[in-house]
């Protein structure tokens, strides 16, 4: 099979990438809105792209024609963490994604806990293994109409890493537990894994 991209539409091109970029790791991304209402949701387009300064990226699409509640709180209030779950979180997880008006705090309504960040205004949640506050640096829009995306870049200000998830200072695959999007509805754990000395 050999696709041109020009004669794919969004939607084709979406579940294409999505499935070829593959595991990608879900992260639970957590905002807060003017009213200081809590916002999490689960995002499978982060990654990191620089280190020094770290800087990580999320993008957002837009939900109904309109940006979501993540993207909103996001450039409201330049801030976000990224919360990085156990697979024993998935359903919790997949569960914010469900369509909730602006004013619910997904958070409690998923049974999960936030806790106060040390430099951000969005929570943590305590449940994550992993936390990273985020700070807005810049964001890119790309495309229009329902194929719109805002990228989000954020400089992490603090590592929050659950000490029993290391080993002599570095992160236990093992014990992470992480777990990544394969594509729509189809996901994978991290406990099977090949370990090559470079």
């Amino acid at each position: 099979m050999k696709l041109e991209s020009k004669h794919i539409d969004g939607h084709q091109s979406h579940k294409l990438l999505g499935s070829v970029m593959a595991p990608r790791p879900v992260a639970l991304i957590s905002t807060v809105d003017k009213d200081n209402i809590y916002n999490a949701a689960p995002y499978s387009a982060v990654t990191p792209v620089a280190f020094k300064p770290p800087i990580v990226c999320v993008a957002s699409g837009l939900k109904r024609g309109e940006k979501k509640d993540t993207a909103n709180n996001i450039e409201s209030t330049k801030e976000f963490v990224i919360n990085m779950m156990a697979e024993t979180y998935l359903k919790q997880v997949l569960k914010a994604a469900a369509d909730y008006p602006g004013d619910v705090d997904e958070i409690k309504t998923t049974g999960l806990t936030a806790l106060p960040a040390d430099r951000v205004k969005a929570p943590l949640i305590a449940e994550a293994q992993i936390s990273l506050e985020c700070r807005l640096v810049k964001t890119v829009e790309f495309g229009a109409g329902e194929d719109f995306r805002s990228v989000f870049f954020g400089e992490v200000l603090v590592f929050h890493v659950k000490d029993e998830i290391l080993d002599g200072g570095n992160i236990d695959p093992v014990r992470y537990m992480a777990f990544g999007r394969l594509n729509a509805g189809a996901y994978c754990r991290t406990t099977d894994f090949i370990k090559i000395d470079r």
